[in-house]
């Protein structure tokens, strides 16, 4: 007798694409709006409204779907296009989930960056299609929240998403041959990565403890931003979408205690309410040219906890993003190139 077929219950994949107008944009093609998303799953909701009637007997009340949405959730990966700041080859591959998740992409070819900001208005939506083992969920006016955003030592530049829309339409469908871009991001060590507080500000005028700081060299371990997205799907007459009602950043700093204590305490900086503005760099090369990835915030301290980092004593240092008053630059994520 013969056996069964099986399937790999791990044969999903993922299709993102930028909207224009909800619902009216050519929809997501196999062979260029794929990308990679790892440990994908996907769940649905909705909002269950019941009929309150009357009955002969104790029972639930029967009801109805409404505002049906989905969310697609995963790990991505962060690393820079091969010509960052040109016109139209310089979008990173992670900029499909960037965009959707409030912010928008300055091409600077000067300086050879590409760099994204958080903004607050004219948020693009996305058009959504996850395919996992013979399902596609189709999924329109997406947006997303980024968290764990990170760089940190011995890992890759990743995040999570969380990517959440109206569905609508399940349907049994084989996973199409979908072209995912083959990058495989570099590690961050010591001999490709730096972290720099590059100013400490009160007001306008750079300071600590009196003394002015620029471009100091911490030894870190890690750096994290959390979008604080709150996302809702939003349904009136003739139109659903959903939206990002707020969004509160916050950053996570590891970082040892070295000979940076003569010039860096953090709860000086805390308690005088200085900003912090930090940014931790990764290159593609151990000689620190050429291509790079950049996280970058400009925040409060909130808390510090002294902690052990691999045995030594260091700092967890957590608080809000905070922008300046001409907005978008609390945090943000950067690609260049050093190469004269």
């Amino acid at each position: 007798m013969a056996q069964p077929a099986l399937d790999y219950f791990r044969r999903r994949a993922v299709l993102l694409k930028a909207e224009v107008t909800e619902g009216t944009d050519p929809l997501p093609v196999a062979g260029t709006d794929g990308i990679r998303l790892f440990d994908g799953s996907s769940s649905t909701e909705f909002d269950k409204v019941e009929r309150n009637e009357d009955t002969a007997h104790f029972g639930s009340k029967p009801f109805v779907v409404a505002n049906r949405r989905a969310t697609i959730e995963g790990t991505f990966e962060l690393y820079p296009p091969t010509t960052p700041g040109a016109a139209s080859t310089s979008d990173a591959d992670c900029s499909r989930i960037l965009l959707p998740s409030a912010m928008a992409v300055t091409k600077t070819l000067a300086t050879k960056t590409t760099r994204y900001n958080p903004i607050s208005t004219g948020i693009p939506s996305a058009t959504a299609y996850w395919y996992h083992t013979g399902t596609l969920l189709k999924v329109l006016g997406a947006r997303a929240n980024l968290s764990s955003l990170g760089l940190e030592i011995g890992q890759r530049f990743t995040g999570q998403a969380s990517i959440l829309g109206e569905y609508t339409e399940v349907s049994n469908v084989a996973v199409p041959s979908v072209t995912l871009p083959t990058k495989v991001p570099v590690v961050s060590s010591k001999r490709n990565s730096e972290c720099i507080i590059s100013t400490l500000v009160r007001g306008a005028t750079a300071s600590t403890d009196g003394t002015p700081l620029t471009d100091l060299h911490t030894w870190a371990k890690a750096l994290r931003i959390d979008f604080g997205n709150q996302i809702a799907y939003r349904e009136y007459t003739e139109k659903g979408v959903s939206g990002i009602t707020d969004r509160a950043a916050t950053f996570t700093l590891r970082l040892a205690k070295t000979d940076i204590s003569a010039d860096f305490n953090p709860w000086y900086v805390r308690d005088n309410g200085i900003v912090l503005q930090a940014s931790y760099r990764m290159y593609e090369l151990d000689t620190k040219v050429g291509l790079y990835s950049e996280l970058g915030i400009r925040a409060q301290i909130e808390n510090i906890t002294p902690t052990d980092i691999d045995g030594d004593y260091g700092w967890e240092i957590t608080g809000p993003c905070i922008p300046s008053p001409s907005g978008n630059d609390e945090f943000y994520i950067g690609f260049g190139d050093t190469t004269p």
